[in-house]
């Protein structure tokens, strides 16, 4: 790969969502966006609409799909036992352990992994990633809040409540039940479904370039700066050796690779302002992944793409 190859992936795949979430960085900064309600429109229309539509077109084996939720267990479980020991090591109090397992175990799948594997790959790569974050949300809304309210001081029961009302997970269900059942969507039904869920796209790093910008630089100390190595260093060669293992190959490999390398997801921080976790590290933690995976991504498509 030549300096040329690398500047051309920067400029074809990683600049075109940059330059989205700095608009709405810099668009939030003059105007004072309502994130909350944009934030409520990609949770309850456009990442329900992307993940049901992208699972309902994807074409991909019943084989296929049990290699990568075992992928996807492998890598998480493992990446959540580094980094229960870092934490155990490093001598880190029950709220910061808490938020540093989550920060190293949750990926940005959704806001920056969808934009990038359309960018990198097109729409059949959205298709297939759609499927890795079906997984990733089941076992986060199970295995990961179970961790979270074991460790909170005081448990909050109010997170599983809010479970039920999250639209993704029924979007997940409905498209399983139609791909199993063999029901057919009518056409003038499915077709706004699927605008909307590409309509999501660009305003998916739109809300992530808010975020960003609302973070701020804070204190980077040197269990934040561990965190964010953990998941853009060894997360990928987890990855990349688990793929081979478990037999992926192709596309379906590459696409599985490149979502499990992606900065610490953003979403999680409700869960783990809830449960009483380390907010300032889960944030500081998801900022500076999101700025240095710039870096990361790049060479790691580099290495993936031919």
């Amino acid at each position: 790969m030549t300096i040329n190859d690398s500047f051309s992936i920067f400029i074809e795949v990683l600049f075109p969502l940059i330059l989205a979430a700095g608009a709405g960085a810099l668009v939030d900064r003059f105007l004072n966006l309502d994130l909350l309600s944009i934030n409520r429109l990609v949770l309850y229309i456009f990442t329900p609409a992307l993940i049901f539509s992208s699972l309902m077109e994807v074409q991909v084996t019943i084989a296929d799909s049990l290699r990568v939720l075992l992928f996807v267990l492998i890598v998480t479980l493992g990446m959540a036992s580094i980094g229960w020991l870092y934490a155990y090591f490093a001598r880190l109090d029950g709220p910061t352990t808490s938020s540093l397992v989550l920060s190293v175990t949750t990926t940005n799948a959704v806001n920056f992994g969808f934009p990038l594997l359309l960018f990198a790959f097109g729409n059949e790569a959205v298709q297939l990633g759609a499927i890795l974050v079906a997984f990733y949300g089941i076992g986060f809304n199970t295995l990961g809040i179970l961790f979270l309210s074991a460790r909170a001081p005081q448990p909050k029961p109010s997170p599983f409540h809010a479970l039920w009302r999250m639209p993704i997970l029924y979007s997940i269900v409905l498209a399983v039940f139609f791909r199993l059942s063999g029901l057919v969507i009518p056409e003038f039904i499915f077709q706004p479904i699927s605008k909307l869920g590409s309509a999501g796209i660009p305003v998916l790093l739109v809300t992530l370039g808010i975020e960003i910008g609302r973070s701020g630089l804070g204190n980077f100390n040197k269990d934040v700066w561990n965190a964010v190595a953990l998941r853009l260093l060894v997360a990928p060669l987890m990855a990349w050796y688990v793929g081979s293992l478990v037999g992926l190959t192709g596309l379906l490999k590459s696409v599985a690779i490149l979502q499990a390398s992606m900065p610490t997801a953003i979403f999680p921080i409700v869960f783990v302002r809830e449960f009483n976790g380390d907010t300032g590290f889960f944030s500081r933690t998801v900022l500076l992944s999101t700025l240095l995976g710039m870096i990361t991504l790049q060479i790691i498509l580099s290495l993936l793409t031919p």
